[in-house]
């Protein structure tokens, strides 16, 4: 027959830690709460406006993504943080075959770096391309944030993609390795 197991009574030193611990959490959700000034919601205000505006650009830029993807489906779309501004990457690893029939490895990318600034109510954006290992020239496009700025700005977008689209089709010395006959 099956015993019952009874739980032993919480130590006071235990339940003191426990009570300090929620007392200091209570502390610091006060602190944070605290009455806010209107310089201060007007900055929280631009900040997510900016945040908004970024998401907006994000969605432009994932358009052109899938349009590039139907030519070239290789590639992958990351996200994440570059140089303190957030990224977005088109990136493709491949083995190619050069003049001299030696196969190597290559990288291509097409790195978006979105960089708000929320003050200024302006918006920068620096395009980084790189084609089988050779690095292009950095382009950068900076406008207001507001409808005639985002137009700017998806033009940029659309130009990048295409020069990226020049060279990467564009004509090499380098050829894809054919499959091995069975």
């Amino acid at each position: 027959m099956p015993t019952s197991k009874t739980s032993l009574p919480m130590s006071t030193r235990f339940q003191d830690k426990l009570k300090q611990i929620r007392d200091a959490s209570q502390k610091r959700s006060e602190a944070s709460h605290k009455v806010r000034s209107e310089a201060d919601i007007q900055k929280s205000q631009l900040t997510v406006a900016a945040f908004e505006y970024r998401e907006q650009l994000e969605v432009v830029i994932d358009d052109f993504v899938k349009n590039f993807l139907t030519e070239a489906p290789g590639f992958a779309l990351t996200r994440g943080f570059f140089e303190g501004k957030y990224m977005l990457a088109l990136r493709l690893d491949e083995q190619l075959i050069d003049s001299d029939g030696q196969i190597g490895n290559y990288f291509s990318r097409l790195m978006f770096l979105l960089d708000p600034h929320s003050n200024e109510k302006t918006f920068g954006i620096q395009c980084r391309k790189t084609i089988r290992n050779r690095d292009f020239e950095t382009h950068s496009h900076a406008t207001t944030m507001d409808g005639v700025g985002r137009e700017e700005l998806e033009q940029f977008i659309e130009s990048q993609f295409l020069g990226f689209a020049e060279g990467y089709f564009g004509e090499t010395n380098l050829t894809k390795p054919s499959s091995l006959p069975i």
